[in-house]
Parts: structure tokens; C-alpha cells; sequence
């Protein structure tokens, strides 16, 4: 079975590997349908502008990306094609798990975040007022924390606080390894997650997917207002 609610953005490709077009989960849904008086659920519904028209019955790929940080690749065959609208019947019972190359993609970060206690040698210790630091780097397997005072030792569990939108993330840790500048002063700490469940992992790859497409969206502002830099150039 489709796990529905866990895909956050769907790639459609033809069967020959090549890109199609890509919709986040704002743009497709999977309706109710009924084909020849049979009611049908594995149908997506893709909306947007400009969509390619393909013919129906057309063989082709639908790969969903899960909050969990796994691609799922299932064949589809189109049933519906308008250049606002495409409908698509995936078999999902011939879905493959694709070889991962995202689950633990890092991304660069400037979140802030709290350390509200650490556990050593069996000793969990409570901060009367947290530490403030910022993650530099977040993947689902770890995060990059800047350097605190007092410093904390390689093997140390700490107690970690972020939100992702609008909800506070309460993670822990372990500081694998402690990051030096070249004047010998502490840069961070390289951190692996110890708590990761599936509503972990979701939460995760939600973290590391809004800070992507933020940063697309300022790669995209950038380049556009370097385009018209250039333009002004030209007319003056």
C-alpha cells in the first residue's frame, strides 16, 4: 500500500529515466475515483501550469519522496492528460525502494536551538539556563553543532531543542567528534541522532526539505536580480 500522507513531493519520469516534471504536495492529491463502476485509489492527481500532455495509457514512473527520507519508484500509466491536470494510476504493489542517496543528504543550516542538559558516563546533568547554539549542518543522521561554553567531550548526549516550523523538535546527540579551527579554538561538534523513530525521521527530512527549498528560492531571487543588473547595464 501507498503510504499517502508520507510523500511530501512526487518526480514523474519516462520510462526511459528522463524528467517529466516534479510537483510538491501542495499540487497533487489522491482522489476517489471510480474507473468502469469500480471505485480506485491509487490514482494521483497532479495539478499546475504548463503541464506536459501525454498520451493516455502511457507507460511511465512516479517516484515519491517520503518524509522518512526514502524514494519509492512505482509504475504509472496515465489516464487523464490537460495542460492544467494529469491523473495517474500508480501499481503500487510494484513499488521499489530506490538505492538512497537523499536519506542522509546534509544541507547547510544557521538554526538555532537549545541544549538543555547532556548525559556522561551514566550522569545526566540538567542546565539551570540552556545553552544557546545553532546547528551549521543537518542531515537525518546527524548535525553540526557551533561550539559552546563550557565545551562538551567526545562520547557526551546531548539534550536537544529546534523547531521545525511551527513545532519544537526535542532530539538527542551523541557528540562524535570535536571540530577545531587551525589556531586550535573549538569550532563544533560533529553529532549523530540517537532518537531517531519514524516521526523522527519525518520530522528530519521535513527540516532538511524546507531548508532546501529556501535555499533555492534565495538562489533564485539572487540570479534574478543579477539577470536584471545586467539589463539595466545594457539600456543605460
Amino acid at each position: 500500500m501507498i503510504d499517502k500522507s508520507g510523500i511530501f513531493k512526487v518526480r514523474v519520469t519516462a520510462m526511459d529515466g528522463k524528467l517529466l516534471f516534479e510537483a510538491d504536495e501542495e499540487r497533487f492529491s489522491f482522489p476517489k475515483m471510480f474507473i468502469n463502476n469500480m471505485p480506485v485509489n491509487n490514482i494521483i492527481m497532479i495539478k499546475g501550469k504548463d503541464m506536459p500532455e501525454i498520451a493516455a495509457d502511457t507507460g511511465l514512473y512516479v517516484i515519491a519522496f517520503m518524509r522518512s527520507g526514502d524514494r519509492v519508484r512505482y509504475i504509472g500509466r496515465v489516464k487523464m492528460s490537460l495542460d492544467n491536470q494529469i491523473n495517474i494510476q500508480i501499481r503500487d504493489e510494484l513499488g521499489t525502494l530506490m538505492e538512497e542517496r537523499r536519506k542522509y543528504y546534509k544541507v547547510e543550516s544557521d538554526l538555532r536551538c537549545v541544549i538543555s542538559g547532556y548525559e556522561r558516563d551514566g550522569t545526566v546533568y540538567e542546565f539551570d539556563t540552556p545553552i544557546l547554539s545553532r546547528i551549521k549542518n543537518v542531515s537525518i543522521g546527524g548535525a553540526f553543532l557551533e561550539g559552546t561554553d563550557p565545551p562538551f567531550r567526545k562520547g557526551d548526549n546531548l539534550l536537544l531543542n529546534f523547531k521545525v516550523g511551527s513545532e519544537i523538535v526535542g532530539a538527542v546527540v551523541t557528540v562524535l567528534r570535536l571540530q577545531l579551527y587551525s589556531n586550535g579554538t573549538l569550532e563544533g561538534y560533529g553529532c549523530q541522532f540517537t532518537n531517531v523513530d519514524q516521526k523522527m525521521e519525518g520530522l528530519l527530512a521535513r527540516l532538511v526539505y524546507e531548508i532546501q527549498q529556501k535555499q533555492r528560492q534565495e538562489k533564485h531571487e539572487k540570479d534574478f536580480r543579477k539577470e536584471e543588473g545586467k539589463k539595466r547595464v545594457k539600456g543605460a
